[in-house]
Protein backbone atom coordinates (compact mmCIF):
# COMPACT_ATOMS: atom_id res chain seq x y z
CA UNK A 1 0.00 0.00 0.00
CA UNK A 2 1.21 3.40 -0.85
CA UNK A 3 1.83 6.17 1.63
CA UNK A 4 -0.64 8.43 0.07
CA UNK A 5 -3.23 5.59 0.38
CA UNK A 6 -2.39 4.41 3.78
CA UNK A 7 -2.73 8.61 4.60
CA UNK A 8 -6.11 8.36 3.45
CA UNK A 9 -7.19 5.78 5.44
CA UNK A 10 -5.79 6.80 8.82
CA UNK A 11 -8.11 9.99 8.54
CA UNK A 12 -11.24 7.82 7.86
CA UNK A 13 -10.24 5.57 10.26
CA UNK A 14 -10.35 8.45 12.57
CA UNK A 15 -13.00 10.20 11.51
CA UNK A 16 -15.00 12.79 13.55
CA UNK A 17 -17.97 11.26 15.48
CA UNK A 18 -18.83 14.99 16.67
CA UNK A 19 -22.60 16.22 14.92
CA UNK A 20 -20.15 19.48 13.63
CA UNK A 21 -17.46 17.78 13.05
CA UNK A 22 -18.81 15.22 10.70
CA UNK A 23 -20.79 17.26 8.54
CA UNK A 24 -17.51 19.73 7.96
CA UNK A 25 -16.11 16.02 6.88
CA UNK A 26 -18.68 15.51 4.85
CA UNK A 27 -18.90 18.75 2.96
CA UNK A 28 -14.71 17.44 2.85
CA UNK A 29 -15.53 14.54 1.24
CA UNK A 30 -17.98 16.47 -1.45
CA UNK A 31 -15.81 18.85 -2.33
CA UNK A 32 -15.82 17.75 -6.17
CA UNK A 33 -19.03 16.72 -6.64
CA UNK A 34 -20.93 17.22 -9.48
CA UNK A 35 -24.54 18.82 -9.88
CA UNK A 36 -26.84 16.86 -12.60
CA UNK A 37 -29.84 18.58 -14.21
CA UNK A 38 -32.19 16.55 -12.38
CA UNK A 39 -30.46 17.30 -8.86
CA UNK A 40 -28.06 14.57 -7.95
CA UNK A 41 -24.73 14.90 -6.96
CA UNK A 42 -22.16 12.41 -8.83
CA UNK A 43 -18.70 11.86 -7.45
CA UNK A 44 -15.78 9.79 -8.71
CA UNK A 45 -13.37 9.16 -5.64
CA UNK A 46 -9.91 6.92 -7.02
CA UNK A 47 -9.60 5.15 -4.15
CA UNK A 48 -11.79 2.20 -2.68
CA UNK A 49 -11.66 3.18 0.87
CA UNK A 50 -12.72 6.67 -0.14
CA UNK A 51 -15.73 5.42 -2.11
CA UNK A 52 -16.62 3.40 0.72
CA UNK A 53 -16.41 6.31 3.03
CA UNK A 54 -18.82 8.76 0.98
CA UNK A 55 -21.16 6.09 1.34
CA UNK A 56 -20.47 5.73 4.96
CA UNK A 57 -21.61 9.24 5.76
CA UNK A 58 -23.93 9.92 3.06
CA UNK A 59 -26.16 6.57 5.08
CA UNK A 60 -25.19 7.53 8.51
CA UNK A 61 -26.26 11.47 7.82
CA UNK A 62 -28.75 11.23 5.41
CA UNK A 63 -30.29 7.70 5.82
CA UNK A 64 -30.01 6.58 2.54
CA UNK A 65 -27.58 4.71 0.29
CA UNK A 66 -25.94 5.55 -2.70
CA UNK A 67 -25.86 3.97 -5.85
CA UNK A 68 -22.13 3.08 -7.11
CA UNK A 69 -21.03 2.37 -11.00
CA UNK A 70 -17.62 1.58 -11.04
CA UNK A 71 -15.52 4.56 -9.35
CA UNK A 72 -18.83 6.75 -10.23
CA UNK A 73 -21.48 7.20 -7.17
CA UNK A 74 -24.42 8.60 -7.49
CA UNK A 75 -26.50 10.44 -4.42
CA UNK A 76 -30.35 11.50 -5.19
CA UNK A 77 -30.80 13.47 -1.83
CA UNK A 78 -32.86 17.24 -1.62
CA UNK A 79 -30.99 17.68 1.78
CA UNK A 80 -27.52 17.11 0.56
CA UNK A 81 -28.42 18.95 -2.85
CA UNK A 82 -29.04 21.63 -0.71
CA UNK A 83 -26.09 21.43 1.44
CA UNK A 84 -23.92 21.25 -1.02
CA UNK A 85 -25.37 24.46 -3.05
CA UNK A 86 -26.09 26.56 -0.27
CA UNK A 87 -22.91 28.45 0.82
CA UNK A 88 -19.88 27.55 2.18
CA UNK A 89 -19.86 24.98 4.89
CA UNK A 90 -20.47 26.48 8.15
CA UNK A 91 -17.47 25.67 10.92
CA UNK A 92 -19.00 25.36 14.26
CA UNK A 93 -16.09 24.46 16.65
CA UNK A 94 -12.43 24.18 16.45
CA UNK A 95 -11.67 20.91 15.05
CA UNK A 96 -14.48 21.50 11.95
CA UNK A 97 -12.14 22.68 9.75
CA UNK A 98 -9.31 20.08 10.30
CA UNK A 99 -12.17 17.47 9.58
CA UNK A 100 -13.31 19.62 6.21
CA UNK A 101 -9.81 19.23 5.17
CA UNK A 102 -8.98 15.64 5.95
CA UNK A 103 -12.35 14.46 3.95
CA UNK A 104 -10.93 16.84 1.05
CA UNK A 105 -7.71 15.12 1.46
CA UNK A 106 -9.46 11.49 1.39
CA UNK A 107 -11.09 12.05 -2.07
CA UNK A 108 -9.46 15.14 -3.85
CA UNK A 109 -5.39 14.71 -1.84
CA UNK A 110 -2.30 12.77 -2.69
CA UNK A 111 1.06 12.67 -1.40
CA UNK A 112 4.26 11.61 -2.42
CA UNK A 113 5.87 8.82 -0.44
CA UNK A 114 8.64 10.81 1.92
CA UNK A 115 11.41 8.65 1.19
CA UNK A 116 11.14 9.50 -2.63
CA UNK A 117 10.48 13.71 -1.84
CA UNK A 118 7.81 15.92 0.01
CA UNK A 119 4.54 16.91 -2.05
CA UNK A 120 0.84 16.84 -0.84
CA UNK A 121 -1.56 18.16 -3.19
CA UNK A 122 -5.54 18.60 -3.29
CA UNK A 123 -7.03 18.45 -6.65
CA UNK A 124 -10.22 20.74 -6.96
CA UNK A 125 -12.09 21.11 -9.58
CA UNK A 126 -14.32 24.32 -8.90
CA UNK A 127 -13.37 27.50 -7.96
CA UNK A 128 -15.18 27.33 -4.66
CA UNK A 129 -13.23 24.19 -3.30
CA UNK A 130 -10.20 26.43 -4.36
CA UNK A 131 -10.87 29.33 -2.52
CA UNK A 132 -12.04 27.57 0.66
CA UNK A 133 -8.94 25.60 0.91
CA UNK A 134 -6.58 28.27 0.20
CA UNK A 135 -8.01 30.30 3.05
CA UNK A 136 -8.04 27.55 5.28
CA UNK A 137 -4.06 26.81 4.60
CA UNK A 138 -3.64 30.69 5.08
CA UNK A 139 -4.91 30.96 8.49
CA UNK A 140 -2.62 28.88 9.64
CA UNK A 141 0.70 30.54 7.59
CA UNK A 142 0.88 27.44 5.03
CA UNK A 143 1.25 28.77 1.41
CA UNK A 144 0.02 26.96 -1.27
CA UNK A 145 1.46 26.62 -5.16
CA UNK A 146 -1.06 26.08 -7.62
CA UNK A 147 -0.64 24.39 -11.08
CA UNK A 148 -3.47 23.53 -13.71
CA UNK A 149 -4.50 20.21 -14.55
CA UNK A 150 -6.97 19.32 -17.55
CA UNK A 151 -9.76 18.83 -15.53
CA UNK A 152 -9.35 21.30 -12.41
CA UNK A 153 -6.37 22.56 -10.16
CA UNK A 154 -3.99 21.57 -8.24
CA UNK A 155 -2.80 23.30 -4.86
CA UNK A 156 0.28 21.81 -3.41
CA UNK A 157 2.87 22.13 -0.64
CA UNK A 158 6.41 21.14 -1.04
CA UNK A 159 7.68 22.46 2.66
CA UNK A 160 8.24 19.26 4.35
CA UNK A 161 8.17 21.15 7.74
CA UNK A 162 4.84 22.29 6.25
CA UNK A 163 3.73 19.23 5.47
CA UNK A 164 4.50 17.81 9.42
CA UNK A 165 1.98 20.60 10.63
CA UNK A 166 -0.76 19.62 8.34
CA UNK A 167 -0.76 16.24 9.26
CA UNK A 168 -0.42 17.15 12.64
CA UNK A 169 -3.68 19.45 12.23
CA UNK A 170 -5.35 16.61 10.66
CA UNK A 171 -4.35 14.30 13.46
CA UNK A 172 -2.60 11.87 11.18
CA UNK A 173 0.19 10.68 13.65
CA UNK A 174 0.93 7.90 11.98
CA UNK A 175 1.49 9.59 8.48
CA UNK A 176 3.61 12.27 10.50
CA UNK A 177 6.22 9.83 12.63
CA UNK A 178 6.31 8.13 9.07
CA UNK A 179 7.45 11.41 7.37
CA UNK A 180 9.52 12.36 10.20
CA UNK A 181 11.86 8.98 9.89
CA UNK A 182 12.29 9.12 5.96
CA UNK A 183 13.47 12.92 7.30
CA UNK A 184 15.74 11.81 9.39
CA UNK A 185 17.21 8.30 6.76
CA UNK A 186 17.34 10.76 4.39
CA UNK A 187 19.47 13.36 5.76
CA UNK A 188 21.75 10.74 7.03
CA UNK A 189 22.02 9.15 3.61
CA UNK A 190 22.35 12.86 2.11
CA UNK A 191 25.57 12.76 5.03
CA UNK A 192 26.92 10.11 4.04
CA UNK A 193 26.85 10.75 0.54
CA UNK A 194 28.50 14.29 1.19
CA UNK A 195 31.20 12.70 3.21
CA UNK A 196 31.62 10.09 0.18
CA UNK A 197 31.70 12.67 -2.48
CA UNK A 198 34.34 14.71 -0.21
CA UNK A 199 36.67 11.88 0.22
CA UNK A 200 36.48 11.02 -3.37
CA UNK A 201 37.01 14.41 -4.32
CA UNK A 202 40.01 14.82 -1.96
CA UNK A 203 41.79 11.30 -3.38
CA UNK A 204 41.01 13.27 -6.59
CA UNK A 205 43.11 16.24 -6.11
CA UNK A 206 45.86 13.92 -4.08
CA UNK A 207 46.39 12.26 -7.25
CA UNK A 208 46.33 14.78 -9.41
CA UNK A 209 48.55 16.52 -6.94
CA UNK A 210 51.36 13.84 -7.19
CA UNK A 211 50.73 13.18 -11.13
CA UNK A 212 51.99 16.80 -11.00
CA UNK A 213 55.19 15.88 -8.90
CA UNK A 214 56.12 13.27 -10.35
CA UNK A 215 56.14 14.57 -13.90
CA UNK A 216 58.19 18.30 -12.82
CA UNK A 217 61.07 15.26 -10.99
CA UNK A 218 61.08 13.63 -14.45
CA UNK A 219 61.62 16.83 -16.26
CA UNK A 220 64.10 17.62 -13.42
CA UNK A 221 66.02 14.24 -14.45
CA UNK A 222 65.41 14.55 -18.25
CA UNK A 223 66.85 17.83 -17.64
CA UNK A 224 69.99 16.09 -15.62
CA UNK A 225 69.68 18.61 -13.08
CA UNK A 226 68.17 16.40 -10.29
CA UNK A 227 71.75 16.39 -8.14
CA UNK A 228 70.78 20.51 -8.36
CA UNK A 229 68.17 20.18 -6.20
CA UNK A 230 68.93 21.19 -2.51
CA UNK A 231 69.69 17.85 -0.51
CA UNK A 232 66.31 17.84 1.24
CA UNK A 233 64.45 18.65 -2.39
CA UNK A 234 66.47 15.65 -3.66
CA UNK A 235 64.78 13.61 -0.41
CA UNK A 236 61.54 14.70 -1.17
CA UNK A 237 61.74 14.05 -5.09
CA UNK A 238 63.48 10.34 -4.11
CA UNK A 239 60.58 9.53 -1.61
CA UNK A 240 57.88 10.92 -4.25
CA UNK A 241 59.59 8.92 -6.97
CA UNK A 242 59.22 5.24 -4.75
CA UNK A 243 56.09 6.36 -3.39
CA UNK A 244 53.95 7.12 -6.52
CA UNK A 245 50.52 6.34 -4.39
CA UNK A 246 51.24 7.29 -1.25
CA UNK A 247 49.20 9.91 0.82
CA UNK A 248 50.82 12.94 1.87
CA UNK A 249 50.28 11.88 5.40
CA UNK A 250 52.13 8.68 4.25
CA UNK A 251 54.91 10.43 2.79
CA UNK A 252 56.03 12.71 5.07
CA UNK A 253 56.58 9.70 7.88
CA UNK A 254 58.95 8.05 5.34
CA UNK A 255 60.84 11.49 5.90
CA UNK A 256 63.96 11.18 8.30
CA UNK A 257 63.19 12.87 10.49
CA UNK A 258 59.62 13.01 9.95
CA UNK A 259 57.76 16.04 8.19
CA UNK A 260 54.46 17.69 8.80
CA UNK A 261 52.07 17.69 6.26
CA UNK A 262 52.75 21.47 5.55
CA UNK A 263 56.23 20.96 5.58
CA UNK A 264 56.18 17.84 2.77
CA UNK A 265 53.52 20.66 1.16
CA UNK A 266 55.75 23.10 1.04
CA UNK A 267 58.73 21.05 -0.30
CA UNK A 268 57.06 19.56 -3.33
CA UNK A 269 55.73 23.06 -4.30
CA UNK A 270 59.34 23.69 -4.60
CA UNK A 271 60.21 21.03 -6.95
CA UNK A 272 57.53 21.92 -9.34
CA UNK A 273 58.31 25.35 -9.15
CA UNK A 274 62.37 24.58 -10.17
CA UNK A 275 60.73 21.87 -13.07
CA UNK A 276 59.01 24.71 -14.13
CA UNK A 277 62.03 27.48 -14.23
CA UNK A 278 64.32 24.67 -16.12
CA UNK A 279 65.30 26.54 -19.48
Amino acid sequence: MNYSLQLKEELIANAPRRACCKKSYMRGLFINAAMTKSGAIVLSPTALSARHECARIYREIFRAEALVDGRKMLFSSDKLYRELTEGAPLFSCPRCKAAFLSGAFVTAGSMTDPEKGYHLEFKVFEEEGRALIESLFEEHGWHLRARVHRDGVGLYVKSSAVIEEILSALGANTALFALMNAKIERGIRNEENRATNCVAKNISKSIAASGRVIEAIARIRAAARFEALPQELCETAYLREQNPDATLFDLAKLHNPPLTKSGLNHRLQKIVAFADNLT
